[in-house]
């Protein structure tokens, strides 16, 4: 890897060094469920689904006793982690101090590292069963039931633009699903926004209380909470945008993110800024999850 640190030698107009355009920090940790300090290699996540009372028929009949419709999904934990070592004399030759540099940024790649795990995990096969045995993917589950196959808003299907249709054909999916309301979110990618931006229907003052337009963005729309992502699960020229509720995803951290900046006696006392991630996710309800493939201009 090429050495960049001349690029930041002190110059007179040089009193900080400034942030690189970057995402600054996860954008969809706050979507999902969140499992804290979990323990292990693997973590399991149980779930109860519904069922149905039966009819009583008479006075004095015995009571039902039913098994609850128990259920179970399966994450693994993975370790991530990056160093950056700067050396005490590239320090000195700079007139800001860089250690509160390589920290934020330290910082900014570990959220893109989680957007990168849900992203991918959201879509991904899910382990489900006693023992995480049963492979349950996302493409075969009794949403695409919802979808007509003849109308052209398969959710397996791609398309070139997010469309007012399209982002209908995703709420229909979850409502029809008995959904919850509240916590749904749509994540997409610029040129997703980009297209909706250019739709009558989420621009318009007669289909929205906000004005789009102004900001440039699209905040809450049909139901969703709008969130822009470049680290969406990509295939040659297919993205894998997706809506969602936040129960469709349980993450998983072994703890809070390590971000430690130390002098390195057995490196001249350089100073290396050292970050560590140690996360998992897995995919909790096909029924909460939507797939919006767009292909890339």
């Amino acid at each position: 890897m090429a050495d960049t640190q001349a690029n930041v030698f002190a110059q007179a107009y040089a009193a900080n060094i400034m942030q690189l355009a970057q995402q600054k920090y996860s954008k969809l940790l706050p979507i999902c469920y969140q499992k804290p300090n979990v323990k292990g290699k693997t973590f399991f996540q149980d779930q109860i689904g519904k069922w149905t009372m039966s009819t009583k028929g008479g006075r004095n009949v015995s009571t039902p006793n039913n098994d609850p419709n128990l259920a179970r999904r399966m994450g693994t934990l993975v370790d991530y982690h990056d160093n950056r070592l700067l050396d005490r004399g590239d320090e000195l030759r700079m007139i800001s101090d860089p250690r509160s540099a390589y920290t934020i940024a330290a910082a900014a790649s570990l959220g893109r590292q989680i957007d990168t795990v849900i992203a991918n995990q959201l879509l991904a096969t899910a382990k489900s069963g006693e023992t995480g045995s049963t492979n349950v993917t996302l493409g075969t589950t009794a949403i695409m039931a919802h979808v007509n196959p003849t109308s052209g808003l398969s959710t397996q299907g791609t398309a070139a633009t997010l469309t007012f249709a399209r982002v209908r054909m995703a709420k229909r999916v979850l409502d029809l699903e008995d959904v919850e309301m509240e916590d749904r979110f749509f994540v997409v990618t610029p040129q997703g926004l980009d297209a909706l931006l250019n739709t009558t229907q989420a621009t318009s003052s007669d289909y929205v209380a906000i004005k789009a337009l102004v900001r440039g963005d699209i905040d809450t729309w049909l139901g969703f909470k709008w969130i822009t992502s470049n680290n969406l699960s990509s295939s040659g020229t297919v993205t894998s945008c997706f809506a969602m509720q936040r129960y469709g995803i349980c993450l998983a951290m072994g703890d809070e993110p390590l971000v430690r900046t130390d002098e390195r006696s057995d490196l001249s006392y350089s100073w290396q800024v050292y970050y560590e991630l140690n996360i998992g996710a897995v995919r909790m309800e096909e029924a909460r999850v939507v797939d919006m493939q767009l292909t890339s201009e």
